[in-house]
């Protein structure tokens, strides 16, 4: 608050003094009142309109209050007054793909790495254009390209590697997240992305190392928490897992995903009311998940509950209709009940949708 006071008592001292209007504005700007800010870059413009500075500036107000076509507009005057300045066309390049113009986006990302040969921030943008567009080919070549300017920069390897991840391509990967870790062997997140990819591997004890590396550094990381929970439950040791999921929950007492892997965890140890709690739990906090309700229904058919595990496997199917597994399901309870026509249904269904995946 002192430097506004100060800055609005130069502005009535000269109420034309550009800067003062300008330093006001990057203070609003700083303390995200975007509304004051804008008023004092306006301010700025009427006094000097050939200011590609305050027109930029102008523009990323609009930008914040998600006005992008003036925030465009602004950026144009902008560039009209200073057309090789990187920054007002990377700016621009922001709002276009904002508003959903990626390839209007793409194209104004290149014209600032153009003007600026070391804008690793555009080429990190257009690769994540391209990554959304399907085009992988493209956006790794913009990764490389900003590797070749920076080799050792985190956040392009981290996201080259993320992408090679999603492709599956799990050994370029599994080299960029360890390129990663020997620039920064601290960082919790890029050990949990370890830990993931180890686990795709079914490498559980890489998976484990990883995880537990990540709690070294972070230790309040509820996703590697949930991850070593379910590298325990692969590896049958679900005390543990339940240990690790209980451990994240105190974190995080809202999180259904970790309700409904208790509640797993519970069932293979044969502990069915308290896996019942959890997958409940799991449904109070988000009843869209067919997954759920399919487990708590394999809980009731396990404990010769059918009458309720049948109607956990119809809300399972209101989700997800297809699923061959839940006929066959129920196809095994309506057999046990001698219920031998609707059985028979049952594994028809299963053997048609079943076929539909094979």
């Amino acid at each position: 608050m002192k430097k506004i006071e100060r800055y609005k008592d130069f502005i009535k001292l000269d109420p034309e003094d550009i800067d003062a209007w300008i330093n006001l504005g990057d203070i609003y700007f700083e303390e995200t009142n975007y509304s004051k800010a804008l008023e004092s870059y306006l301010k700025a413009s009427e006094l000097d309109p050939y200011s590609s500075e305050v027109w930029n500036n102008i523009g990323l107000m609009y930008s914040y209050n998600g006005d992008h076509q003036k925030a465009i507009e602004c950026y144009q005057r902008a560039i009209e007054i200073s057309p090789e300045d990187a920054i007002v066309f990377y700016n621009m390049a922001y709002s276009y793909e904002d508003s959903g113009d990626v390839d209007m986006a793409i194209q104004y990302y290149k014209k600032a790495f153009e003007f600026d040969p070391t804008y690793i921030d555009a080429l990190n943008n257009i690769a994540l254009i391209y990554k959304e567009k399907d085009m992988n080919n493209e956006a790794i070549e913009s990764y490389n390209q900003a590797l070749k300017i920076d080799p050792d920069n985190v956040f392009i390897l981290k996201n080259l590697a993320q992408l090679y991840y999603d492709k599956k391509e799990y050994e370029k990967a599994l080299h960029l997240y360890k390129q990663c870790l020997e620039i920064k062997p601290n960082n919790a997140k890029i050990w949990n992305k370890l830990g993931d990819l180890y686990y795709d591997l079914n490498n559980f004890d890489g998976s484990i190392d990883s995880y537990k590396k990540a709690l070294d550094y972070n230790p309040y990381y509820i996703e590697a928490m949930n991850g070593l929970g379910l590298c325990y439950t692969f590896l049958g040791y679900n005390i543990k897992s339940i240990y690790y999921y209980k451990k994240a929950l105190k974190l995080d007492p809202n999180d259904d995903v970790l309700y409904e892997n208790i509640g797993y965890s519970y069932n293979e140890l044969k502990k069915y009311d308290k896996a019942i709690y959890y997958f409940k739990k799991s449904i109070e906090l988000n009843s869209n998940y067919s997954t759920v309700w399919k487990s708590l229904a394999i809980v009731y058919q396990n404990k010769n509950d059918y009458d309720k595990a049948i109607i956990c496997y119809q809300k399972a199917l209101d989700l997800f209709p297809e699923d061959y597994e839940i006929f066959e399901n129920l196809g095994n309870i309506y057999r046990i009940r001698n219920e031998n026509k609707k059985a028979k249904e049952c594994f028809e269904t299963a053997l048609k949708y079943k076929s539909k995946i094979t």
